[in-house]
């Protein structure tokens, strides 16, 4: 019996997580003292063992439990919108979309946002600016490379589908004075708000003061501007109404 099999959950609970880390580490290293077609002959072996595969699945739960324990006590100690939580944000937003590394990063919003529902995903590239002023609610998707400033507030309601790409700017910059740098003029900004149960498509932007009705579809590409009704389908540049959403499909 190996020593991952005699790790009862009470000793588990017990060992700090660099020392489990070290003892899972030692049994993976193991594999390097074999010639390659050791390895693959043991590979090839444990794939046709259920024993052995319930012994691996038990392994990996068992890491990603103890990795996400420890990131969970880590999360909770950052401050919203430091630099630190920002370089974590960074870090976190470079992991793999799949397995523990995907729980890590959904982790990381849900422990340090001031609110967020359930059941969230979150793709890689995705970046929160002014975070303290973000809303998200419960069943929402955000594909790659999402990009939210929250200078005011953005609230996102239920069951919201944000495809790659989608720009969410609260903010804008004044350029009223042709005498003084547009830099240096400073912004405006006004609230989003995104209702349950909408879809965005890839590549949308969604500027200052809008609000997205319930229901809603943004067609992808698409700029929004102005107020979109609820259960209505837009698109364009700016976007504009094209049809609304009939009801139920018999």
């Amino acid at each position: 019996m190996d020593v991952i099999e005699v790790l009862s959950i009470q000793t588990i609970k017990s060992l700090n997580h660099q020392v489990l880390l070290n003892i899972l580490w030692g049994e993976i290293n193991e594999m390097s003292r074999y010639s390659f077609r050791e390895r693959n002959e043991i590979i090839e072996f444990n794939e046709s063992s259920p024993e052995s595969f319930v012994r691996r699945s038990f392994v990996c739960t068992l890491i990603e439990k103890v990795n996400l324990r420890y990131y969970k006590q880590k999360y909770i100690h950052l401050e919203l919108g430091s630099e630190k939580w920002h370089k974590e944000q960074e870090k976190v937003s470079r992991l793999s979309s799949v397995g523990i590394e995907a729980k890590r990063r959904i982790l990381f919003y849900k422990k340090t946002l001031t609110q967020c529902g359930d059941d969230m995903y979150v793709h890689p590239g995705v970046i929160l600016y002014f975070p303290r002023n973000i809303i998200i609610g419960k069943n929402v998707y955000f594909n790659r490379n999402v990009f939210i400033t929250a200078r005011s507030c953005v609230k996102i309601g239920n069951d919201v589908l944000i495809g790659p790409n989608v720009v969410i700017n609260t903010g804008n910059h004044i350029y009223v004075s042709t005498s003084i740098p547009i830099h240096l003029q400073g912004h405006i900004s006004e609230e989003i708000i995104i209702g349950d149960d909408v879809w965005i498509g890839a590549n949308v932007t969604i500027l200052k003061g809008v609000q997205v009705g319930k229901g809603s579809v943004v067609a992808a590409g698409s700029v929004v501007v102005n107020d979109i009704p609820p259960f209505s389908v837009v698109a364009g540049v700016p976007a504009k109404k094209i049809k609304e959403r009939s009801g139920d499909v018999l």
